[in-house]
């Protein structure tokens, strides 16, 4: 053990910044071991670093080339242009899907008509059976939603963000449904009926379908800019691989068995996707190990990829410039107001892999941790041991 390098790190540590606070921090360089240990058994908060956790389950449950798809179901069948019966829209998570362009509601419509569909004796209906009922996770306050996350449901549209008034904040299902009503009117396909949600059981032949990115692609969006919206939709999706309704539960049990198979068994508890949950805990060396246990999986240079690179993009655009950790330290930010965290890999100035996690609990929205953190981080870094 380098003790120049563990004396380097007690007294970053010891930062003023850091006082009145719990820091948890854990790090591994290879050759060394664990040369850090703080609290590192404490489950904390982990702010989005939750992220990390949903980003292991997808790729290890739904693999890095799956996809979220959404469909058209026609309920009867079609004569001189006229379906006689209804729509249905079904969604399983695609945080993508727009309500206009190449990717949306559009060109699904334009699929419909393509069938040969101009009008419709029925209405349209929406089926969201592949998640359940909930639209927000049971650790969430009340003004989470719409500000920091949207209401998840298994039809988004437009983020589900294109409204805010209380109707369409209860359930997005008919508001999301009333934008494909009108990309139907743009494609020349007039609907007689209503609008339903009444879509589980409907059956009905597919006649129109769009695929999210790939599920890598999906993670890669989720852990660059650290997006609430695409960390939820895949926590449940992965719920629903296992389970058939995407649940917050079932999406934390499918994880935590996926994790153990890897080889890392959950200490920790898990309330959502993204982090926003103040029922969130887990301690830094777990979120070591899961990145150690990650890396070495054939998905594991794409995790590492996705994530923000100090100095040069996403939530660490701005951070680590003109140190030795810029373009060098690959890590998931964390922020939520009563913590902070930073977890990920690094190199060495020696040459040597290095994993970390640091996780503080108890600060204040304005409290100079970020930069304490960061300036722990660029300690590690710098070893030329």
């Amino acid at each position: 053990m380098p003790a120049a390098l563990t004396a380097a790190l007690a007294e970053r540590l010891a930062d003023p910044r850091l006082a009145g606070t719990v820091v948890g921090a854990s790090a591994w360089v290879e050759g060394f071991g664990e040369v850090l240990a703080t609290n590192a058994d404490v489950p904390l908060l982990p702010a989005s670093n939750q992220k990390l956790y949903t980003a292991i389950g997808a790729l290890a449950v739904l693999g890095p080339e799956a996809t979220l798809r959404t469909e058209v179901r026609a309920t009867g069948v079609v004569v001189d242009g006229t379906l006689a019966g209804d729509l249905v829209l079904a969604g399983s998570g695609d945080p993508t899907l727009a309500s206009r362009g190449a990717h949306g509601l559009d060109e699904l419509a334009a699929a419909v008509r393509a069938r040969g569909v101009e009008r419709l004796t029925g209405g349209l209906v929406v089926d969201g059976s592949r998640f359940d009922a909930r639209l927000g996770a049971v650790g969430w306050f009340d003004w989470h939603v719409p500000g920091y996350v949207p209401p998840i449901t298994a039809l988004v549209v437009d983020g589900n963000r294109s409204r805010r008034d209380p109707a369409y904040l209860a359930d997005p299902s008919l508001g999301n449904l009333a934008l494909f009503r009108e990309a139907l009117r743009r494609a020349g396909v007039v609907v007689d009926g209503p609008d339903s949600t009444d879509g589980p059981g409907a059956g009905g032949e597919v006649v129109a379908t769009t695929a999210s990115p790939s599920v890598g692609e999906l993670v890669t969006r989720m852990l660059l800019e650290s997006d609430n919206l695409t960390a939820e939709v895949l926590l449940r999706a992965t719920g629903a691989a296992v389970d058939g309704t995407g649940t917050w539960a079932a999406g934390t049990a499918a994880v935590d068995d996926a994790l153990a198979r890897l080889g890392v068994v959950p200490r920790g508890t898990a309330d959502d996707g993204s982090g926003l949950s103040r029922l969130d805990r887990r301690s830094a060396r777990e979120w070591r190990r899961m990145l150690q246990v990650a890396a070495r999986q054939p998905w594991g240079p794409l995790l590492e990829a996705a994530l923000p690179v100090a100095g040069r993009t996403g939530t660490l655009q701005r951070r680590f410039l003109s140190t030795p950790a810029a373009g060098n330290v690959r890590a998931k930010t964390g922020w939520i107001l009563e913590g902070r965290a930073l977890s990920g890999y690094l190199t060495t100035a020696g040459g040597r892999r290095g994993i970390f996690s640091v996780v503080v609990n108890g600060t204040t929205p304005d409290a100079p941790v970020a930069a304490a953190i960061d300036d722990l981080v660029v300690t590690l870094a710098s070893h030329e041991g």
